[in-house]
Parts: C-alpha cells; structure tokens; sequence
C-alpha cells in the first residue's frame, strides 16, 4: 500500500518538534545567507563591521558618505599617472583602532601590495595584505619601525626633507624627524617625496603644529596633524599606476 504524501509530511513534522529544532528547515536559508554575506575570509571578533542599518542616522550619514564621494572625484591633479580604484572602508579592529583597515575591493578589482591609499584630504596608508575580494590597509598611523615615509616640509620658498615614523594617538599628531635646525614655520604643507618607490610624490600628509628641538640642534621632531580623516573615513582611493603606452 502507497504511504500518503501528506502523512509523510506530518511525521517529518512530528519528527522535528520531538527533537524542538525547528531551525533545521531554516538552515539552507541560512547557509545561503552567510555565504551571501561572507564571501571572503572570516572577520575575528575585535572586528567592527560597518553595517548599513536604515535608521535615520544611517541615513544622515549616506548623505555625508554621497557628498566624500563626490570629492574622492575631484582628486589632486598631480596624481594624473594613476588610476584611482575607490574603495569602501569595511571592518577595522577595536584594539588596533590606528593601524589597519579593511576594503572591500582585491586582486579581482587590481589591488596588489603596497599600493597608497588617499582619501580626498591626504595619505591613509598603504595595502599590507590582499585577497579576491579584500585588502588591509596599513594605516600611517602605525606605529611600526618599518613603517616609515620619506616627506618634505614646504617651509615657506625651501623644502625641508624628513621621515615620518611614530604616532601620537592621544593628540592625534605625526612625528617627523628632520636633520635641520633652521626656524620651521606651522602651519606649513608636508607631502610625500614620492622616494622609497612606494607613495608617489606630491600627495599631502598633513601640517606642521609644532617643532620639537633637540638639545644637541642635530635632529629636530616636527608634530604633523595629519589631513585625511584617519578615524571616521568611510571611502577611500587606491592608486594605480597607468600602464605607459607606446
């Protein structure tokens, strides 16, 4: 005899509420789901994941977030030998608020290693680690011995050459150690030299706020406030360099 298919039905059922897991006819839609959501490497759990809930915050902020787009359009002219891949700012980590971000574009949309990151004020950083979908940004607010950028001080009609390593993360500040004891002026523009093979030239860093002096006048500490919004960035450009055509 032919066993009903509506009575195999209410056994399943049965079955399902005698173990009380109904989460079980969930599960395909789950799977899908997360594999929707996380098609790239698990993020670990001191990482903040940027949503976009629609509350009206969030919506306060799309606003914000239409108007930097519009300005990562109208990027440095000085930068014209590049292309610029922008990029959304997606996790960074709460220990590590200061030294890495996360991307969402990867090798598939051109990012490799070491490319420099801007956003429409000045240098974030550079790309320290990539996948498909992904790239870590390592932050010039590192504070790694390695990770230092040759920079000039235009100090009024002279440049001053230096090198940025160290971050002060209480007052927000760069330091910039200089070989030169002449008078700095605040206030003044200090940009990559474009030297070290890795940032082009010409891109802002930041401005001088204050001179630290050694007492032996042979290194001076220049504290630069960064341009670019280090904390609360939302959208960013990696830049490409063109491919020269004959």
């Amino acid at each position: 005899m032919k066993k009903h298919p509506f009575f195999v039905l209410i056994i399943f059922f049965l079955i399902i509420i005698i173990f009380n897991n109904i989460n079980y006819l969930l599960y395909p839609y789950k799977l899908i789901k997360d594999l929707l959501y996380y098609p790239v490497k698990a993020l670990s759990s001191n990482d903040i994941i940027l949503s976009n809930e629609l509350s009206e915050s969030i919506i306060i902020g799309l606003k914000e977030d239409n108007e930097e787009l519009l300005k990562l359009n109208n990027l440095s002219e000085s930068l014209n030998n590049y292309n610029y891949i922008k990029a959304t700012i997606i996790s960074r980590n709460r220990e590590y608020w200061f030294n890495n971000v996360m991307i969402n574009k990867g090798t598939d949309d051109g990012i490799t290693l070491d490319m420099a990151v801007i956003d429409n004020n000045g240098l974030i950083g550079r790309i320290s680690d990539v996948t498909l979908n992904t790239a870590t940004v390592k932050l010039i607010t590192t504070n790694d011995t390695k990770n230092k950028i040759s920079a000039v001080i235009k100090n009024g009609d002279e440049e001053i050459f230096g090198i940025i390593n160290g971050y002060d993360s209480k007052n927000n500040l760069l330091n910039l150690i200089i070989s030169n004891n002449k008078n700095i002026i605040k206030n003044s523009k200090v940009e990559t030299t474009g030297m070290g093979g890795i940032f082009p030239s010409s891109i802002l860093i930041g401005y001088v706020y204050d001179v630290i002096k050694d007492e032996d006048l042979v290194t001076n500490i220049v504290k630069i406030k960064p341009s670019a919004n280090l904390e609360g960035e939302r959208y960013v450009a990696v830049l490409q360099r063109k491919e020269i055509t004959n």
